[in-house]
């Protein structure tokens, strides 16, 4: 081989190692089918977790809207954030906080309807009131297979 042929197999050896490192291999993951959580998703401790949020947010708090807005950005953010800790694996959940006013009362009837599986998924609902104000908190666990 002469020096030319040499050169040329180098620079495309070059050119596939370079090709290898742009564009890296994607790491495929073998299928565990597992069809059940491990470990189960539980409403009496998210309960208790979400009531103790509410609590230490609101407290004796008067009603106001504009920090009714914000209060329950944050409380469902709070929520969402135990609920991470407590890392329920291949759960998804949904946390919807409401907050009004007692004063005003206007008659507020909340309902949800979720079409999920009875085994694996659940849901929590806890509600706190004070002398001004009351708050809902939902909160979902749905079961990702």
């Amino acid at each position: 081989m002469d020096d030319v042929a040499i050169e040329e197999l180098r620079s495309q050896q070059a050119a596939s190692e370079a090709s290898f490192s742009i564009h890296p291999k994607k790491v495929q993951y073998e299928n565990t089918y597992r069809m059940d959580p491990e470990d189960r998703f539980k409403p009496y401790e998210i309960e208790g977790t979400a009531m103790n949020i509410l609590k230490s947010h609101l407290g004796e708090s008067a009603y106001d809207p504009e920090m009714c807005r914000n209060e329950s950005l944050a409380i469902a953010a709070k929520i969402s954030e135990a609920l991470k800790a407590k890392n329920y694996k291949r759960y998804k959940h949904v946390v919807v906080v409401s907050i009004g006013s007692l004063k005003e009362r206007p008659g507020v009837y909340l309902g949800s309807r979720c079409l999920w599986n009875d085994k694996t998924d659940s849901f929590a609902t806890v509600r706190y009131q004070n002398t001004s104000l009351y708050a809902i908190a939902m909160v979902y666990g749905l079961y990702y297979e």
